[in-house]
């Protein structure tokens, strides 16, 4: 623990207060106890993420084309309660490291083990599977922390049920805002378009914040850009190594995403309306869109990997070339230097009485002749 925290103290403020990267997911990595859940038995309720002093929230909507009710912070019963209703219900689960009451729920909706344990193992591939009587989808949701400036991701998990949608989310803090801001006003389809058209509306504002978090990389590669051009210092290479790590974890997330997408659009899936899939075409459009994005931004980040090397071998080359002009003036000058060193007596120019003016005469005219040439062939 001494070792990792040592590591962190060590490295670069910008890395630690400007630039996310991957420096989030690498140090969160190491706390993950996924190791322990090897040889339990499938379906056993384990989960694999860090576990924090997050309290175990359930809050609920539940809503019909005329009118809605907003619920926070209920309990299991009132939420078993809730389920009876003919309305429709989105309920979000936060906080589930909680294993006990998310098994609890799971139990009382009739939820595989295996989806459970899909629900708690937050670090899989995004996923879809559909079961009898509900689908299950997960996949990563990617947030940019502005104060701190660094990405932030989480894998969130949908249960979407005949007249429900339920989401598990490891913490507080989403990109659902925008849909229940549509829930409470009333406007659109979003309260007669069904769960299944709920289910999209969460899908689509997930990868619609993709295209927020590559904006700031974008903004980001801007400046070092810019920065490589004037300066070229050795932190702009160290942050590109970080913003390379860190497209990796995104790339990571978005391109198993096609997949799911994809077949929520095409499979004959019961609990989804062909209206619906329209709508869910489009998510597919954006999902290749930012596809195209992560692979765009990883082409400029190697391209800015080799100007910054370019730039490197530039200024080394400066270096090397004023080097060799003062080394190319001063030889002759040496030599002269040397010439008249020498230990011999019979030196006519040691007997003139203006012998140290003549010898600083030739050092000037040789030195300053070697220059002109320099500068005539264009090389200074």
């Amino acid at each position: 623990m001494d070792k990792i925290a040592r590591k962190i103290i060590n490295l670069p403020k910008r890395l630690l207060v400007e630039e996310p990267l991957n420096l989030y997911s690498g140090v969160r990595g190491m706390f993950r106890d996924s190791h322990k859940r090897a040889g339990l038995p499938p379906g056993q309720p384990f989960y694999t993420g860090v576990r924090t002093d997050i309290p175990f929230s359930i809050s609920v909507f539940s809503y019909s084309a005329t009118d809605i009710i907003e619920k926070e912070n209920i309990s299991i019963e009132e939420l078993k309660a809730l389920s009876d209703s003919e309305k429709y219900l989105w309920v979000n689960i936060e906080g589930i490291h909680h294993v006990d009451e998310v098994k609890s729920i799971c139990d009382f909706y009739e939820i595989h083990p295996l989806t459970m344990e899909d629900i708690l193992s937050v670090e899989q591939r995004p996923q879809i599977d559909e079961s009898e009587n509900y689908l299950f989808i997960a996949l990563k949701m990617l947030q940019f922390d502005q104060e701190n400036r660094k990405t932030l991701g989480e894998q969130v998990s949908f249960i979407l049920r005949e007249n429900m949608v339920i989401t598990f989310q490891e913490k507080k803090g989403d990109t659902f805002e925008a849909v229940r801001v549509r829930l409470r006003a009333g406007k659109g389809r979003i309260r007669n378009g069904g769960s299944d058209y709920l289910l999209y509306a969460l899908i689509d504002t997930v990868v619609d914040n993709y295209f927020v978090v590559l904006e700031k990389f974008g903004d980001e590669l801007e400046e070092i850009e810019e920065r490589i051009m004037l300066e070229g210092r050795k932190r702009d290479f160290s942050m590109l190594y970080e913003l390379k790590r860190e497209m990796i974890h995104i790339r990571r997330s978005v391109w198993p995403l096609r997949e799911v997408v994809s077949k929520l659009e095409r499979d004959d899936i019961k609990l989804v309306k062909k209206s619906t899939r329209v709508y869910i075409r489009d998510v597919y459009d954006h999902t290749i869109q930012a596809i195209d994005s992560v692979e765009t931004y990883r082409d400029f980040i190697s391209s800015l990997s080799d100007l910054y090397q370019s730039v490197i071998s530039n200024k080394l080359n400066e270096v090397m070339k004023t080097l060799t002009i003062l080394s190319a003036i001063f030889i002759p000058l040496t030599f002269i230097a040397g010439v008249y060193g020498i230990n011999f007596e019979n030196v006519p120019e040691f007997s003139w009485d203006y012998g140290y003016a003549y010898f600083w005469g030739l050092i000037i005219v040789v030195g300053g002749l070697t220059g002109l040439i320099f500068k005539i062939k264009r090389w200074i």
